[in-house]
């Protein structure tokens, strides 16, 4: 595909050092996308796309389905030689495109950029989630969290759905690594997957996601009182009994739960970051 000399096509093994040289200066040197990029090659159910300006690599970015009328969108980025040109755009509007064309109802992301987020809004994406990055460190001396078995943890879903902060989500779950709808069906995939944990009587629920470093990561949590402050130190002695360093909890801003998390040994991991998910209607 091209546009004026804007050239999008799939990324190549050969791309690899080119793609390594424009993320250098992403997240100080720390971008992820490298230690994805043979994952991302490989996966043929995915479009992960390179953006070329004269024949050079200027820009990637991916498009993966991620459930049934869902894309999500990921990896966007450009060189900082080629940024504040419109490609950021060129490309994004390009891959809205093709999520249309391929029959998707709705497209999500996340971000923590303030420049990404102006680009997403001035397209049509609407913010469902403001999340804060909680953080408990492990702790010896207890029992892990349960994990329910599937047909169990469906038939939470009608207190969960009650618990205080559940609106907050808007409807989703704050997974970076792709926000699934909140309902019955999450919670029974997660229980299959051996990712959702469960507070005494069911009357606390954590739905955990795909770690990023040495953590146990928690991308839903649902509960209040006595019932989820024991879930959430379960949680830390899992994460001491894997081994791990800690517990990353992504949590919507204001949401009541924050004084059961101060109660059982969390606070914020970073007081300054700013995390979002977006969605567009197609």
């Amino acid at each position: 595909m091209a546009t004026r000399d804007l050239v999008i096509r799939p990324v190549r093994p050969t791309d690899r050092d080119r793609v390594a040289e424009l993320t250098r200066d992403v997240w100080n040197g720390h971008d992820y996308i490298n230690s994805v990029f043979d994952d991302w090659v490989a996966d043929a159910a995915s479009a992960f796309q390179a953006v070329e300006v004269d024949g050079q690599v200027v820009g990637v970015q991916r498009l993966r389905p991620f459930a049934p009328g869902l894309v999500w969108y990921e990896g966007l980025r450009v060189a900082t030689s080629h940024r504040r040109q419109g490609l950021a755009r060129a490309m994004l509007t390009s891959a809205i495109a093709e999520a249309r064309e391929q029959g998707h109802g709705e497209m999500r992301l996340a971000t923590g950029n303030p420049d990404a987020v102006r680009l997403f809004e001035s397209v049509g994406f609407q913010r469902l989630l403001d999340i804060r990055w909680w953080r408990g460190p492990r702790v010896e001396g207890g029992e892990s969290a349960r994990i329910p078995a599937a047909a169990e943890a469906e038939k939470l879903w009608p207190v969960i759905a009650k618990s205080p902060g559940i609106e907050l989500y808007h409807g989703v779950m704050a997974d970076f690594n792709g926000a699934r709808d909140l309902g019955p069906a999450l919670l029974a995939r997660l229980a299959e997957t051996g990712m959702l944990r469960a507070g005494p009587g069911g009357r606390a629920v954590a739905g955990l996601r795909r770690p990023w470093g040495d953590n146990l990561a928690v991308g839903f949590l649902a509960g209040a009182g006595g019932a989820l402050r024991e879930l959430l130190l379960a949680l830390r002695f899992e994460a001491d009994a894997d081994g791990l360093d800690d517990v990353v909890v992504s949590l919507p801003r204001d949401h009541p739960a924050a004084d059961d998390m101060r109660a059982s040994g969390y606070d914020f991991a970073n007081d300054d970051d700013h995390s979002y998910i977006y969605a567009l209607t197609l």
